[in-house]
């Protein structure tokens, strides 16, 4: 006699899960990582201004109209970035997915393909960094990112967007809680007015004699007395527009300045104007040799439901919290942020 589903032995997946080997001395720091993190007498502090930063972003957007879909954690094909990392896969139901690096290619299916041409998303993401060498004080495996897109949206439009919004949350953290800031950071967050000062990457690299765009980041944190600024037309990933009529990319970072115990500016924001057609999409990803059989899912699925012929007319961009809780803090570095620390290419315990 068959038997029934409830009679059929459990097998937990936890159980065919390797466990953490307490004798291993990478371990064992992670452990003592966790312990100081935990027990770090400024943590509360340091959370309720990563409250307050999250809670403002996303506050802002919703007032401008912009919705929030479901967070997507999971993809058949996600944005890998064009720089080093680990795969980030698992198991799912028997078939091999990948966890959410970033949600570009989300936000651009959304705003081009369903009726909502405005969203953001306060959503985890998994990016599991290579080669961080000297910088592992601004990377971490696991950081929340609040991200916007808008279909129709321009280069200049977006920039004043973000110079606004940056503005604006400087103005509310002094506001809403100034006195823990100048406590943590050792002095009162700078006034800022928007826009921020802009500086174009390529031009300062060439007129200064700069070796890259951290030389560019480090120069330019010396111009701006403290205060946020912009950094434009860098050379990085396959979605970003190339305007061959003005020789730029049409993308820009959000970098604060080295304050308190932190001697490094600090990028808090990556965005751009989007590649505006799906052909310059396929050969700018061909050009970077981007495994395109991985990508297949998203260009099926633009174009079965395109109905502006293989455009693309969006901008966005995504604000990293802990990245910006770091910065504005001044920390020593961005695992302050982290009651059970993430660091990139170390171990974890809990």
């Amino acid at each position: 006699m068959a038997m029934r589903e409830e009679d059929l032995p459990l097998t937990l997946g936890i159980q065919r899960i390797e466990p953490v080997n307490l004798q291993d001395p990478s371990v064992l720091a992670a452990l003592e990582q966790a312990r100081r993190a935990l027990s770090n007498p400024r943590l509360l502090d340091v959370l309720t201004v990563r409250t307050a930063i999250q809670q403002f972003l996303c506050n802002a957007l919703a007032e401008m109209g912009f919705v929030h879909p479901p967070v997507a954690m999971l993809s058949g094909c996600t944005d890998p970035l064009n720089h080093w990392t680990y795969p980030a896969r698992l198991n799912y139901y028997g078939e091999e997915v990948s966890v959410t690096q970033s949600l570009i290619l989300q936000k651009m299916l959304m705003v081009m393909l369903s009726p909502a041409g405005k969203v953001f998303w306060a959503s985890p993401n998994i990016r599991l960094e290579m080669r961080i060498n000297r910088r592992e004080y601004k990377y971490a495996s696991e950081f929340m990112q609040v991200d916007f897109e808008q279909r129709g949206g321009t280069y200049e439009q977006v920039l004043a967007l973000v110079s606004d919004l940056v503005a604006r949350l400087y103005a509310h953290l002094s506001d809403r809680c100034g006195e823990v800031v100048s406590r943590l950071r050792g002095a009162p967050l700078p006034e800022i007015a928007s826009p921020l000062p802009l500086f174009d990457a390529e031009e300062a690299k060439a007129a200064r004699g700069l070796r890259d765009d951290d030389a560019v980041e480090r120069w330019a944190s010396s111009q701006t007395g403290g205060r946020p600024f912009l950094l434009v037309n860098l050379r990085r990933e396959a979605y970003d527009c190339f305007d061959a009529e003005r020789g730029r990319f049409l993308n820009y970072d959000v970098v604060v300045p080295p304050s308190g115990e932190n001697p490094h500016p600090v990028e808090c924001l990556s965005g751009a104007e989007r590649t505006r057609s799906l052909v310059d999409l396929e050969r700018r990803m061909r050009d970077l040799r981007y495994p395109m059989a991985y990508f297949a899912p998203f260009f099926e699925l633009f174009a079965s439901l395109d109905q502006g012929h293989g455009a693309i007319t969006c901008s966005g961009a995504g604000f990293g919290i802990e990245r910006l809780t770091y910065a504005i803090l001044g920390l020593k570095d961005i695992h302050e942020v982290y009651p059970f620390p993430r660091m990139a290419e170390a171990r974890i315990a809990v």
